[in-house]
C-alpha cells in the first residue's frame, strides 16, 4: 500500500481563514490496511465528519465518526456487522515542533501546512471495536455473562449408604 491511501485524508491548514470549518471523509478498508495487516475486524468503512475551529494559538478538531465493521462472535463464531459512533476531540497547539502532549492534545510545527487526520481516524474507529464480541442474538438483556453453572442444595444429595458409614467414622 502506498502514501497515496492517506493523501484524501489531508487538510490543508496553511490557506485556512482563523474561523470554523467542517470536512468529511469516507473512509474503507484500505485505511486500515495501510496501518495493520493484522486487524480482525473486516470490511471496516464509514464517515467522518470534522468540525474544525483554527486560531491564531491553535486547532481545535472535533470528530464525528459513524460507521460499520465487520466482527465474529467470540461465542457462536458467526459473523456480524456492527455500527460504530463516536466522538472525539483534538486540540493542536502550534509549537516549534511535533509532539503528542497527551490523548487529546497534541503540539505541530507553526510552518505545517497540511495536517493528515487518517491516523486519527483509523485509532478512534479502532478503540471503538469491542474487546469481547458478541452476536446480537446471543444478547441477554438482563445479564450477558449468565453462563455460569451452579449447583443447588438439591443436587448435592449423599448417598444413603454414605451416611452409614460416616455415623460409623464418629
Amino acid at each position: 500500500m502506498s502514501k497515496k491511501i492517506l493523501k484524501q485524508f489531508d487538510i490543508k491548514i496553511q490557506s485556512l481563514s482563523n474561523n470554523k470549518h467542517e470536512f468529511s471523509f469516507d473512509f474503507d478498508q484500505s485505511l486500515f490496511d495501510f496501518f495493520s495487516k493484522n486487524l480482525d475486524s473486516k470490511k471496516n468503512s464509514g464517515t467522518c465528519r470534522i468540525e474544525f475551529i483554527k486560531n491564531d494559538l491553535m486547532l481545535n478538531l472535533l470528530f464525528h465518526i459513524e460507521g460499520k465493521t465487520k466482527l465474529i462472535c467470540d461465542r457462536s463464531l458467526k459473523e456480524f456487522d456492527y455500527l460504530i459512533k463516536t466522538q472525539n476531540k483534538l486540540l493542536f497547539k502550534f509549537s516549534d515542533h511535533d509532539e503528542e502532549l497527551s490523548d487529546e492534545m497534541l503540539t505541530i510545527n507553526h510552518n505545517k501546512s497540511i495536517l493528515n487526520v487518517g491516523k486519527f481516524i483509523y485509532e478512534f474507529f479502532i478503540l471503538k471495536i469491542p474487546i469481547k464480541r458478541l452476536h446480537p442474538s446471543l444478547k441477554n438483556e438482563d445479564n450477558i455473562d449468565n453462563f455460569v453453572y451452579s449447583t443447588t442444595k438439591n443436587e448435592q444429595r449423599i448417598d444413603p449408604r454414605l451416611e452409614l458409614l460416616k455415623k460409623l467414622k464418629k
